[in-house]
Order: structure tokens, then sequence, then C-alpha cells
């Protein structure tokens, strides 16, 4: 037996960890050439839904020499950054055709769509399968801590809910409390990214920690960061998601009806279908859109304001995001003070020396001095904004 190297990125590993943690089962390991064709064919492996065959083919010159040379019984130390991570015990190796896999993966292989020219970059020609093993001990943890969570209070029903939390707003609050009066037990799935983005996984994360530790029965909620690899990019999304949520224990998913995964089909007879009619064992819930109805005075459902559009204050991502790049603290209504002081602490760290003068300067003050923080000014700047006149 030889030992050959097979160079892999993270979200390789992320992904290999989470089939072998059994995640996305029914498929708990990597497919054969006729097992992927199967698949790809039928969008089903042993008799479950499943969108696309589980493959390994990494890009670049030297992989696939390596895969090209390989031997069924050969084994392939798996290389990540430099550093080992496992290794695979070739059983198989064949040539996958690139174009066909992105768009069962991305739904179309036009380079103008977000994520698919990665997915070109990080694709080879050659696949492999076979027994591995994988050093990524972060998924077999989360497992734990959701069955640790379950058995503490004997949970019966286990709702979910993933999120970007990018930021974390107020709908996403009513979402999660609206989930928790129906269920023992609520996991939040923050997706974690392995692209840099301007707000990091970390102040998103610490975010929604401050809402579960304030403002919820922290025994009911168990936050699990799950990796957003490339296999979750596409229109699969849905299904995929239900799929982890499913194995991690969770008996129903919550997503809002503008869910990007929730667009309409036609099958092999021209029946009009949703994805979601081809989810199995879990329960999907669709929340409704939720505004600020300034008439209502409250967050409300579209459904159930009698209110029309123009009444309406609307939860727009984007544009809450792009108030926070420009460093202007997002009304309440939109977002808690508390965490919008935490994303601008983290996005304008360079301000602390002038914040505190002005803090000093403008600000009521108890006279006694104590250690200052960002978050503590814009606490402070969003109580100035809520002062009124008394005349």
């Amino acid at each position: 037996m030889s030992n050959k190297e097979l160079h892999i990125d993270k979200e390789a590993v992320a992904t290999l960890a989470m089939v072998k943690e059994g995640l996305l089962s029914p498929v708990t390991k990597l497919m054969c050439e006729k097992e992927a064709q199967e698949v790809d064919s039928t969008k089903k492996y042993k008799g479950k839904h499943f969108p696309f065959s589980f493959l390994l083919a990494p890009s670049g010159k030297i992989n696939a020499e390596v895969l090209q040379n390989s031997k069924a019984g050969e084994k392939l130390t798996l290389i990540c950054n430099g550093d080992v991570c496992g290794e695979l015990i070739v059983n198989e190796t064949f040539e996958i055709d690139i174009d066909a896999r992105v768009k069962r993966i991305y739904g179309t292989n036009s380079q103008t769509h977000p994520g698919v020219q990665d997915l070109y970059r990080r694709l080879g020609k050659y696949a492999v399968c076979g027994e591995y093993t994988i050093d990524y001990s972060d998924v077999k943890e989360h497992i734990e801590e959701v069955n640790e969570a379950v058995k503490a209070i004997n949970a019966k029903s286990v709702s979910t809910i993933m999120l970007s939390g990018k930021p974390f707003h107020r709908v996403h609050e009513r979402l999660i409390r609206t989930a928790l009066v129906k269920c023992d037990l609520m996991v939040i799935f923050l997706l974690k990214p392995f692209t840099n983005d301007f707000l990091s996984y970390e102040t998103r994360k610490k975010s929604i920690e401050y809402f579960i530790e304030n403002f919820l029965p922290k025994n009911k909620v168990v936050l699990v960061p799950l990796e957003n690899t490339y296999i979750f990019a596409g229109f699969n999304e849905l299904l995929l998601n239900s799929i982890v949520a499913k194995n991690f224990g969770c008996d129903k998913l919550i997503i809002g009806q503008n869910h990007a995964g929730l667009g309409a089909f036609y099958d092999d007879k021209e029946h009009l279908h949703s994805i979601v009619d081809t989810i199995e064992d879990i329960d999907i819930e669709i929340m409704s859109e939720f505004v600020y109805c300034d008439k209502c005075k409250t967050l409300v459902s579209t459904n159930a304001c009698p209110h029309g559009r123009h009444h309406h204050v609307s939860y727009h991502t984007t544009s809450i995001l792009d108030m926070l790049q420009l460093g202007i603290m997002p009304p309440a209504i939109l977002m808690r003070k508390e965490i919008s002081s935490i994303i601008l602490s983290s996005l304008f760290p360079e301000r602390s020396v002038k914040l505190a003068n002005i803090r000093q300067d403008l600000f009521p003050s108890s006279g006694i001095l104590d250690g200052f923080k960002d978050s503590d000014f814009y606490d402070s700047l969003m109580d100035l904004y809520q002062t009124s006149s008394l005349t």
C-alpha cells in the first residue's frame, strides 16, 4: 500500500464530517460511480429524497494526477491547509461531468449566479469513493449538546430555525418566541460561512447569545453553528436543511414564507409542486411575513393586520445592513439597541476614543468613573433618541 496525499479545503472537511456523523443520512458515505449516476437521475438515495450525488472531487493538477493513478486499496492521506485531517482507502475513482454537477447543485451553471464561479474553482474532473476518517470533532460535540438538552428537560417536541443572523432583528425574535410556545426545545442553527464577511460570524453569534441569555428560557434553547458549505448554497438548500435538522433530532423546521427554497416546480406529469412536497419525516412550518404597523404600534403578521402596506415598516435585511455599515444605529423597532451596539462596536473599533469623549461631554453621568465600552455609548445614544420634551 502506498501513501499519497489528497488536498482538500475546509468546506470539504466539514461536509465529510457531517456525513460521517450521520447528519445527511441516509447518505453516510462517498458514492461510487454507479450510485452517483442513480442518485443524479432519480433524486433519491435508499428510497429517500436526496438532490444530488455525494462526491469528493477536489480540484488541482496534483489531485487529478493522484486520483488518476490511484488503485483500489491504496491509502490517501487527506490534507487541509498543510495539516493532515484524515485518510481515505480508495475503492474507486471515476471521471465526472463538472458542468452537469454544478447545475445539479445550483440549478444553473451560469457564472453570473453567485457561487457558481467558486464551485467551478473547487471542483475537479475526478471523484474518489471509499471508507474514510476525518479529524473534525465539532460536529460530534454539537450533536451531543443537542442530545443532552433533550434529555435535561425530557423534550418530546424539538423545533428548529436556521438563521444567518445577518443581522439578528425583531422578526427573528418573533419567529423564535412563536415557535417556542409550540415546542419543548428550540435548536437555533446559526449558519457559519467559509468566506469573510463584513459582519463576522463571531459578532452574529454574540448578538444571538445576548438575546438567548437575557430574553429566553435558556434550558429550552440550544444555539448550534452549522457549517454553511457549498452544498447548501443552491436551490436545494431547504431540502438539505430539513435532512440535517431531522438527523439532529428535530421534528419541525420553521421557515419564512419568503424563503428562497420555496419555489414551485413541475414534475414529469406536469403537476405543480413545492420543494416542501419532497421533504419527509419532518414537519415544515411556514411563518407569515412580519412587519411593524404604525397603526397597530407593534410587530404584526401581514395576514392579521387590517392596515395597508403604506402603514407597514418592512424588515428589509439589506437596508438594515446598509445602515449598520454606514455607522447608523437602526431604530429600536427594527433591532434591539443592545444588539445594534454589539454590531457597531465590532464594525468600528477605531471610534473608541472619540466615543468616550462624546459620552463624557454629552450624556448624563453618575459621576463615578468606570471602564468605558463602545457598546455603552450606543446604548446611551439610543436612550437619547427616545427622550422627548415635556413642553
